[in-house]
């Protein structure tokens, strides 16, 4: 911790003295304090410097646009970043933001109009976005699944619901999206939305934003009505996307499908952070046993 501190009070004209750890996942995240002022630090593994020089790039777009966003502090020599001596992670710093959770139910119309105007504004984004693999979608968790000697016949369920995913999701218009749009990653402030964590931003499937934003299913316990809300919290987020964009009747209609990719998504994610030994069997046959009961649902209502 000291030899990080002083690092960072190296590269940045601050006078950091005191770092607290606020959260851990694929990286770290402190809160920082120097003086009266309060900075946040991100620390990303080396094999997620892509995607934080991506984030970083479409953040200080989005800034100079006026576009609410986490704004990006300056190293000394007006970098983006830097990297950590002797283990080369990627370290970001922003600026704190003070503001109040966002109620992703009473206020999805409203996040919906602004998510839509990031969507518009990113069309004329001059740089060159990420564009994500199905491994990233879903392979990822399969691989996982044998890795933790899974039943196969559960795998086979697996890998033929996420190809049936995959070929409809595939149809869809790509675009920007920021990639985990959820109430998490934005504080409201002065009536906008201040978005954070663009480290899954690509080219890839507006779409996803408007599901991932809509989902209110609980990812561990499978409840059939929790359907129905997510579909009327879609509508809700799209009576104010619409005002300034339009989704297709496929992307409108593809909102569960990316509710179960999610599942994919997410599971892989924990395990590539914390390690095969941090889930159980039993876990898996929960999200199985989840994901054939959504697909049942879904060709249902469907």
């Amino acid at each position: 911790m000291e030899n990080l501190i002083k690092h960072m009070n190296k590269t940045y004209a601050l006078d950091i003295g005191q770092m607290e750890l606020h959260r851990e996942l694929i990286g770290q995240v402190y809160i920082l304090q120097s003086g009266q002022q309060q900075y946040v630090l991100k620390l990303l593994p080396p094999h997620k410097t892509a995607d934080a020089l991506h984030a970083l790039n479409i953040l200080d777009f989005l800034f100079q646009q006026e576009y609410p966003v986490v704004s990006v502090v300056r190293t000394r020599e007006q970098m983006s970043h830097t990297l950590l001596p002797g283990d080369g992670r990627v370290a970001a710093l922003f600026h704190y933001v003070e503001g109040a959770d966002a109620d992703g139910s009473l206020e999805a119309e409203a996040i919906g109009e602004q998510t839509a105007r990031l969507h518009k504004l990113m069309e004329r984004y001059p740089g060159t976005l990420l564009l994500r693999t199905k491994a990233e979608y879903i392979d990822d968790f399969i691989s996982i699944m044998k890795q933790k000697d899974c039943e196969a016949s559960a795998i086979n369920d697996l890998v033929h619901y996420g190809n049936e995913l995959w070929s409809r999701i595939t149809l869809l218009p790509k675009s920007f999206c920021h990639g985990d749009l959820h109430t998490g990653n934005m504080i409201k402030q002065d009536g906008n939305y201040i978005l954070l964590d663009f480290d899954d931003a690509s080219g890839d499937y507006p779409s996803m934003d408007a599901a991932y934003l809509s989902d209110v299913t609980h990812f561990n316990q499978f409840h059939a009505s929790l359907y129905d809300a997510t579909m009327r919290q879609f509508e809700r987020f799209y009576k104010g996307y619409s005002r300034v964009r339009i989704l297709s009747d496929g992307e409108c209609s593809a909102v569960s499908d990316w509710i179960a990719v999610r599942h994919y998504q997410i599971t892989a994610r924990i395990v590539g952070c914390q390690g095969l030994g941090s889930v159980s069997l039993r876990f898996f046959e929960e999200q199985h046993r989840w994901l054939m009961e959504w697909r049942e649902l879904c060709v249902r209502r469907n």
